[in-house]
């Protein structure tokens, strides 16, 4: 909608310029990017597109560029010398109309996908603007994709609900039938309850609210962690052992932060042997906060450690499904860790564990909010 109000204007303010460029002659060119005697208005239309814009010659020699437009790997001295924006100035050199494309690049730098507007402008010009749709179509992607993941991730438990339902009607008769089946029921319930609140809580985390930020302290998070998996933990024979200060400050939302950290001790509590230890520490690192949680479990391939962050992946669907995980953990964690300034990192060894790290800003000084 915003492209198209934009074309439309551009189409209003470029006629009056377009009349006004016939009715004047201009003066020899000067080298380079430097001013041809172009009109004020065509300028200032050009700069008030405030992105990509470039103002081109028949023969593509660039007589003015935004300063975004600059950062383009488009340009071969004095010319333009990229084939498809050459190619749409021509178009509308020789149609004299105002073009529009939607194309995507490979070879323009940080602009990925673009609607790209080509518009005459008299006998001597022709303005290109770009406007880059890279996040829009990333974004629309993302949410194709976890659309897509969300649909395949509750068929399993509603496909189980509904056949469980079938065997209890069944067996209706036989007392033992009618409770193992009800056990699977309850089971697929609490799958479904699990996937619920980890997508309520991805979409919390991809839509962080920092007005819920305030300065927390990082050793209470860890100990509410620990007491919420002990049962877990002691049941597995895994020893959990806390080292934090006790004045080791972030600034963040305490609820999404205990999420995120609860969620690594859930995925290192699930992949630990029993008898092994999972240690949570906090440390103040060269201006960051460093929560680390480290297990001595079987470790992560190097092929997925780049994945693991990714909604719903998993390194062993078949484990994942026994331990109850979702496959939306990890990426609830990072989508936590990038809404308040920060970054997680991982290291891991096979067959000796993993550890991550939950690396957040530090307040600038005591009592700062």
């Amino acid at each position: 909608m915003a492209a198209g109000v934009l074309g439309a204007t551009i189409g209003v303010i470029t006629a009056p310029i377009r009349d006004w460029l016939r009715r004047r002659s201009s003066s020899t060119e000067r080298w380079g990017r430097q001013e041809i005697p172009l009109p004020e208005l065509a300028r200032d239309l050009a700069g008030a597109f405030g992105g990509y814009a470039m103002i081109l010659t028949a023969s593509h020699r660039v007589v003015y560029t935004s300063a975004k437009a600059e950062t383009l790997p488009v340009f071969n001295g004095t010319h333009l010398t990229h084939p498809g924006l050459q190619e749409l100035a021509d178009n509308a050199w020789s149609e004299g109309e105002i073009l529009s494309r939607r194309l995507s690049f490979t070879d323009l730098g940080p602009v990925a996908h673009a609607e790209v507007r080509a518009t005459r402008l008299g006998d001597r010009f022709v303005l290109l603007t770009v406007t880059d749709l890279t996040e829009t179509v990333r974004s629309r992607q993302i949410r194709h994709d976890f659309i897509a993941n969300i649909g395949h991730e509750l068929r399993t438990p509603v496909t189980a609900v509904e056949l469980i339902g079938s065997a209890l009607d069944a067996g209706a008769d036989d007392p033992e039938t009618v409770r193992h089946f009800a056990g699977r029921l309850t089971e697929e319930s609490r799958r479904l309850a699990r996937l619920t609140e980890d997508m309520m809580a991805l979409a919390k985390a991809q839509d962080q609210d920092s007005s819920r930020f305030e300065r927390i302290q990082v050793a209470p998070i860890l100990a509410e962690a620990a007491a919420r998996h002990h049962v877990t933990s002691a049941d597995a024979s895994i020893r959990i052992d806390i080292d934090a200060p006790e004045d080791l400050p972030v600034y963040g939302d305490h609820d999404a932060l205990a999420t995120a950290v609860e969620n690594l001790l859930a995925n290192a509590i699930a992949y630990s042997p029993p008898g092994s230890t999972v240690q949570m520490r906090a440390r103040l690192e060269s201006g960051e906060v460093a929560i680390t949680v480290a297990d001595q479990g079987i470790g992560i391939e190097p092929a997925d450690q780049e994945r693991v962050f990714e909604r719903f992946y998993r390194t062993d669907r078949a484990r994942s499904r026994r331990t109850g995980g979702t496959g939306l953990g990890l990426a609830i964690v990072r989508n936590t860790v990038i809404g308040h300034g920060g970054r997680v990192t991982l290291t891991s060894e096979l067959g000796k564990g993993s550890s991550f790290t939950m690396r957040l800003p530090r307040p600038a000084r005591k009592g700062t909010l």
